[in-house]
C-alpha cells in the first residue's frame, strides 16, 4: 500500500511520517510539504490512502481531496486539522476520516483499518 501525507509544516510532516512508518512498516509512505508535488506525484503513481493537512499556504486539503479522488476514485482520504472547525465540510467531501491534531499511532491505525 501506498500512504501519501501532505503537511506543509516540516516539523509536523516529520513526526507524522514516523507515526505512519511505525504503524505501517510494511507500505511505502511518502511525504510531501508541498501540495503541488504530492498532486504530480499522484498523478503518475498510484496511492491509495492519503493523509492531508486541511490548511496549507498554497491550497486546501480540500482542494487536494477534489483532485485526488478525480483522479483515482478509490484513494482513501483522511483530512487532519489543529481544531473540529472543519469537520462537517470534511463529511461532504466523502473522506476516509477527519483527524484532530495531534495526530497518533492510534488515530492512524484506526483510521487505516478501519
Amino acid at each position: 500500500m501506498v500512504i501519501m501525507l501532505v503537511q506543509n509544516n516540516k516539523k509536523e510532516l516529520k513526526n507524522l511520517i514516523s507515526c505512519v512508518a511505525a504503524v505501517f512498516p510494511e507500505d511505502d509512505v511518502i511525504g510531501f510539504d508541498n501540495p503541488v508535488r504530492a498532486m504530480d506525484y499522484a498523478s503518475t503513481k498510484q496511492v491509495d490512502v492519503c493523509f492531508a493537512d486541511v490548511e496549507m499556504k498554497s491550497t486546501s486539503g480540500f482542494a487536494l481531496a477534489e483532485k485526488l479522488r478525480n483522479r483515482n476514485k478509490n484513494i482513501r482520504i483522511n483530512l487532519m486539522s489543529d481544531g473540529v472547525d472543519y469537520a462537517i465540510d470534511a463529511w461532504k467531501f466523502h473522506v476516509n476520516d477527519y483527524l484532530v491534531k495531534p495526530v497518533t499511532q492510534e488515530s492512524i491505525r484506526h483510521t487505516i483499518e478501519a
